[in-house]
């Protein structure tokens, strides 16, 4: 199995969700975090990898702005999260232009929240499981060597802990399902690549709060310059660039007062990979990026941060 394709896929259905729905203003999606180095590609070979990804994120939505979140309306929100996601995949035996796959990721999340509700400065904290993920069935078709698409559909169980007097949950008490698209295409003469992540998010009624948040559509694009031949050990060099934007408003009493609490953002950063074949069947491969949001609207702006380590035995 290559363990850069693994990583890759891993990482595009199940890495980079957050706290909170459209209630709350963030979603499940972090921009920019979704697009991983070869994440339309799957290996071939049947097997299975472990991955750990980490990101940090910090925003806000300043106090003259208000935001739903655990059933009531706030002036103001200041993030600060820990989202740190242990991944495992099941590549299954399959012929040389279809891989499939199986997927499960459970999340471990701290999060640190201050807001104004009811003219009061509310601070809550805590560090809990959060929504398990996990896809039946990832599709990946190989045009090419070099040209790699896949698809495949993620859901969100509601297995975090929710609780509407605390603002800091790690569940978001939904489901969520989300068809997911993702394309790379690799430049052999220049080593180099272009990946894509591209999704809609559909969110069930928060049954303690009666909030349904709105459906969200995400697309993160990546180009990635690797030094050295290809398919070598070294560093590699790029850029991220993530676009979400709800297509439909929320639904409840508190979204009704806030006009739909439609959000959208803007982000992109710089991204740096590291790849080392350790042995014949095992390898290591690290990235790190950061992202840095703007155009932003119902939604916190800030900076996210996402460090992969992958290991493949």
């Amino acid at each position: 199995m290559n363990y850069k394709h693994a990583l890759g896929i891993l990482l595009t259905l199940c890495s980079a969700q957050q706290v909170f729905a459209t209630e709350g203003g963030i979603g499940r999606p972090i921009t920019g975090m979704q697009v991983q180095p070869m994440n339309g590609i799957l290996p071939i070979q049947e097997g299975g990898v472990l991955t750990v990804s980490s990101i940090y994120y910090d925003g806000n939505i300043e106090a003259s702005r208000n935001a739903p979140i655990s059933g009531q309306i706030t002036a103001g929100l200041d993030y600060k999260v820990s989202y740190n996601l242990i991944n495992g995949i099941f590549v299954w035996n399959t012929h040389d232009k279809w891989s499939l796959a199986t997927t499960v990721g459970i999340p471990v999340q701290y999060t640190d929240i201050n807001a104004y509700v009811n003219n009061l400065n509310r601070s809550d904290d805590s560090t809990k499981i959060g929504d398990a993920i996990f896809s039946p069935l990832m599709m990946n078709y190989h045009f090419s060597p070099t040209t790699h698409a896949l698809f495949g559909v993620s859901i969100y169980a509601p297995t975090g802990s929710y609780d509407t007097d605390r603002l800091s949950n790690a569940g978001q008490n939904t489901w969520t399902f989300i068809p997911n698209f993702a394309y790379t295409h690799i430049f052999p003469s220049i080593n180099a690549e272009f990946s894509s992540n591209m999704a809609y998010e559909m969110y069930t009624k928060n049954d303690a709060t009666d909030y349904t948040s709105g459906d969200i559509f995400r697309l993160d694009v990546l180009g990635l310059k690797r030094f050295g031949d290809l398919g070598s050990d070294g560093l590699g060099v790029g850029a991220v660039f993530g676009w979400i934007e709800q297509t439909t408003d929320d639904d409840g009493r508190l979204a009704d007062r806030l006009n739909g609490f439609q959000g959208r953002a803007l982000g992109a950063g710089p991204i740096l990979t590291y790849d080392k074949k350790l042995s014949q069947s095992t390898g290591l491969s690290t990235s790190l990026r950061g992202i840095y949001e703007f155009d932003v609207k119902n939604r916190p702006e800030g900076e996210a941060y996402q460090l992969t380590i992958n290991y493949q035995y």
